[in-house]
């Protein structure tokens, strides 16, 4: 069970359902706030870099997995990231929450372009931008066996 100050935010659910590189890196949350999603996470020891600060390219996978899951929940398409452009604004810091929320700005039938941001309590993160292929809807989604 996590104490209060590891505690996320009310109303975020933890991703149970996380394989791969979320589940290795997690755990991370999520909430639909105004129609929205919004996903977040506690960085711990074990995403620190040699500074002592959240990995640059742990930020960045971070934000990528909440911009394509974005383009799920608003286009009901699964995606994959085709470019993605990344600003870093400021450090993430180990302890602190981390969020993230994108939209989409534009689609068509193969792919979407989306915006996002992460942001900590304190400023702002990384801005990113980027294009995501579209998913055949008749691709089957692999599971655990």
């Amino acid at each position: 069970m996590r104490d209060r100050k590891s505690a996320p935010p009310a109303g975020f659910r933890e991703l149970s359902e996380a394989t791969g590189f979320a589940a290795a890196n997690g755990p991370w949350f999520e909430r639909i706030e105004e129609g929205r999603l919004v996903r977040g996470f506690l960085p711990g020891p074990q995403h620190a870099n040699a500074l002592g600060i959240v990995h640059g390219g742990m930020l960045a996978a971070f934000l990528d997995s909440a911009m394509g899951s974005t383009v799920m929940h608003v286009l009901q398409r699964r995606a994959v990231t085709a470019r993605l452009s990344i600003d870093y604004l400021g450090p993430g810091r180990v302890g602190d929450w981390l969020q993230a929320e994108a939209e989409v700005i534009g689609h068509d039938e193969h792919v979407a372009q989306v915006r996002g941001r992460l942001y900590g309590p304190r400023h702002d993160v990384l801005a990113g931008l980027g294009v995501f292929a579209l998913l055949s809807r008749l691709r089957p989604l692999k599971t655990r066996s």
